[in-house]
Order: C-alpha cells, then sequence, then structure tokens
C-alpha cells in the first residue's frame, strides 16, 4: 500500500486500517523510511522555518523560545527526539506486553508506535508559529487513541486491558523521555 494513503487510512478509518496493519509485514527498515523518518521531519522543517523566517522581531512572549542563530539545532534535535520517541515507545510496549498477554515481538510493537504517533507527527508540519501548537493537543489525542486500538487489534492485548496498557506505556515513555534529556543535557549534548 502506498505510504500516504496508509496515513490517511490510519487517521479518517483506524478501525479498518489497523486490521490491515495486523495482517501485514512490514521490515523495520520499511517502517523507518516510508514513515518515520519522513513525518518525523515534519516538525524539525515547520519549527526551523518557523524561527528562521517569522521570529524575525524574537519576542519572549509570542515568539519561539530560541534565539534564531540555534534554529538548525533545534531542528535536529527535534528530529532525533521524535525518531527516538517511537523506537523508545515501542520498547516499552515489548517491555510490558506479556504483563497483558502479549508477545515480544519488536517488529509488531514497533507498527503500533509507528502508525499511532501518526496524528501528532502530522500535527508537527503545524509548528510555523509556536501557538499552532496547541493542533498538536488535537493530534496527541487521536494518536492515544490509535494506539489504544492498535494495542488491541495488531498487539493482542485484551479490551479490558487497552487503556492500562497504553496508560502506562505513556507515562513509561513520559519518563524515558525526562531521564534521557536530562542525561543528555549534563552531557552537554544537548
Amino acid at each position: 500500500m502506498d505510504a500516504l494513503h496508509r496515513i490517511v487510512a490510519i487517521v479518517m478509518h483506524p478501525n479498518a486500517e489497523w486490521d490491515r496493519v495486523a495482517g501485514e509485514g512490514m521490515s523495520i527498515g520499511m517502517l523507518l523510511r516510508r514513515f518515520i523518518v519522513p513525518l518525523a521531519l515534519l516538525a524539525p522543517i515547520s519549527t526551523y522555518i518557523g524561527i528562521r523566517f517569522f521570529n524575525v522581531d524574537w519576542d519572549v512572549d509570542m515568539g519561539f523560545l530560541v534565539p534564531a542563530k540555534n534554529a538548525f539545532a533545534t531542528a535536529t534535535t527535534t528530529f532525533f527526539a521524535v525518531v527516538a520517541s517511537v523506537f523508545a515507545l515501542a520498547g516499552i510496549f515489548v517491555l510490558i506486553a506479556p504483563l497483558y498477554g502479549s508477545s515480544r515481538d519488536y517488529r509488531v510493537a514497533l507498527k503500533v508506535a509507528t502508525f499511532g504517533a501518526v496524528p501528532t507527527m502530522l500535527a508537527g508540519a503545524l509548528l510555523v508559529l509556536p501557538v499552532m501548537a496547541l493542533v498538536g493537543l488535537v493530534g496527541l489525542s487521536h494518536s492515544l487513541y490509535l494506539y489504544w486500538l492498535g494495542a488491541r487489534k495488531v498487539l493482542q492485548v485484551a479490551p479490558a486491558d487497552q487503556a492500562e496498557f497504553i496508560g502506562i506505556a505513556i507515562v513509561l515513555l513520559m519518563a524515558v523521555s525526562t531521564l534521557g534529556g536530562a542525561a543528555l543535557s549534563s552531557l552537554g549534548i544537548l
């Protein structure tokens, strides 16, 4: 299936699309090349454009919190953070899967992490202006719903456990992201 059609279908018709995703064998490389990298580039490119071109008069209250001279570093960091978050969430799914009667298959978990993140990554395209981050909340809400559906349809988590499975995974992802960011910052990398 064409990547663009898959992206539209997972957002607009998630129930049917998760059934198709569950039956397909996708390699990690294919997920990375066709979905993760292209979608992860949306937020950094938009942020870079916003910082460089729409942030001429840097305003602490209304502008980006990053000076224009740091635009490329910010975009690069954003890209790697998005990609790392998708892979980390898949790892968390694999880690907690046996607790919910699911198997430990990283490739399958990566499918759920990738396609569940589509609305949030698409919302990243609107980050040309900082206020558009509010649209990201809509994308995040839809992503949580997609993770919830994907947990049952692809990871085979029992319907009664779906919300708990996703809730625990997201809390663990926040902890990993916070600790990883703090570690990289203390090393002077961020």
